[in-house]
């Protein structure tokens, strides 16, 4: 089997998706299945370095294809031209948009959550539209779908009521660094390294609305008169709409209080997790939610949403919350940091909720996928 794998639309620096598309790749090339695989990524991504016969990589200049209107172009003309020229029996998209003219190649879409539709105002204008085409067009135009929860693959059948043996959930995972017993003196020296002082609770995620990072904010302000010596640390780079989060930070006079570190390296991600007190992710919807996961694997007690996926994801190792409520995660936060009993059983739980997933089950369900797509020829 000849798969052309599409990973230009994820980002250099990674967060979800990048996190996604690294970690399928490597298993699906662990394996060892009767595959071949062509990667398509942009020639400043540092990371899709693979030396195996099976691979082959094929670069696009990343200063004419990170802009839309030419990424556009690339996956309506050269993916064609692409899987023409290597003969490609299934060509996957990774992040919904996908070659809408016929193709000899089968076409699998992932679809990561259905926000476009339901929480429009948490995107930009363009950005929302030119996801909400693609998911519409995937109703038709996709031969196969792959949904990374199966709260995501309800959210679209109730959208689009395609609910068939072309629909597959294939949930994510975890590596191995993200474990409870890493190095200590790692973890110290990380927190040095960003100058973190514990005790703190930790947000590791992209900036954007949809993280409901401003409830959190003001969640934690609430609080802070008991708990004197405790910090937030927001961790992740700046995505879109988030002008919001810092007026909220100034607005509420956190300035001392609340961290902002940007991107962190997945090298380091699981350190500054592993000495967080608590990990708070108070999104309002999530297709899956891997930094929950993440969290769990570290044995860190989590706090997070009620809605979407992540119950589906935490099962009763977390504190769920309702996302709209900032007296809810007041609450929470409070139940938390009070009782270090219910920490300790959240965190023992959650180290055995975290072992039901992992990266090389989701390479599998994805290679059954392409197989299940290549029979409906």
């Amino acid at each position: 089997m000849r798969v052309l794998i599409d990973c230009t639309q994820i980002s250099r620096l990674k967060a979800g998706v990048g996190v996604y598309a690294i970690n399928l790749v490597r298993e699906l090339i662990g394996l060892n299945a009767d595959m071949r695989l062509w990667l398509l990524v942009q020639d400043d991504d540092p990371e899709f370095l693979f030396d195996d016969d099976c691979v082959t990589v094929v670069r696009v200049p990343a200063r004419s294809f990170r802009r839309l209107p030419f990424r556009f172009l690339l996956e309506q003309a050269y993916i064609p031209w692409l899987c023409y020229k290597y003969r490609i029996d299934v060509v996957h998209s990774l992040h919904y948009a996908f070659p809408l003219i016929p193709l000899r190649a089968r076409k699998v879409v992932t679809v990561h959550d259905m926000t476009s539709f339901k929480f429009p105002e948490v995107h930009t204008r363009f950005r929302g539209l030119y996801y909400r085409f693609f998911l519409r067009a995937s109703r038709r135009g996709a031969d196969h779908l792959l949904f990374v929860s199966r709260s995501t693959h309800n959210d679209y059948q109730r959208k689009f009521h395609r609910n068939d043996e072309s629909c597959h959930v294939a949930m994510l995972g975890t590596g191995p660094e993200f474990h409870a017993h890493l190095d200590p003196q790692r973890v110290d020296t990380t927190l040095q390294k960003y100058e973190v002082k514990k005790p703190y609770i930790l947000y590791v995620g992209t900036l954007e609305p949809r993280k409901n990072l401003t409830r959190l904010v003001e969640a934690f302000a609430g609080l802070v008169r008991g708990y004197p010596d405790h910090t937030l640390i927001i961790a992740g780079k700046k995505g879109w709409m988030y002008d919001k989060l810092f007026e909220t930070v100034h607005a509420t006079h956190m300035g001392e209080r609340v961290k902002f570190l940007g991107f962190i390296p997945e090298e380091d991600k699981p350190y500054l997790i592993r000495g967080a007190q608590i990990f708070a992710y108070p999104s309002l919807y999530e297709g899956f939610g891997i930094p929950v996961l993440e969290a769990l694997s570290c044995g860190t007690p989590v706090l997070t949403s009620n809605v979407s996926s992540l119950p589906e994801v935490a099962g009763d190792a977390a504190l769920l919350c309702d996302p709209m409520s900032t007296e809810a995660l007041s609450s929470g936060l409070a139940r938390l940091l009070a009782s270090p009993e219910l920490r300790k059983t959240l965190s023992f739980i959650g180290l055995a909720q975290a072992k039901k997933f992992n990266w090389k089950t989701t390479a599998e369900e994805t290679y059954a996928a392409y197989c299940k797509a290549m029979s409906q020829c």
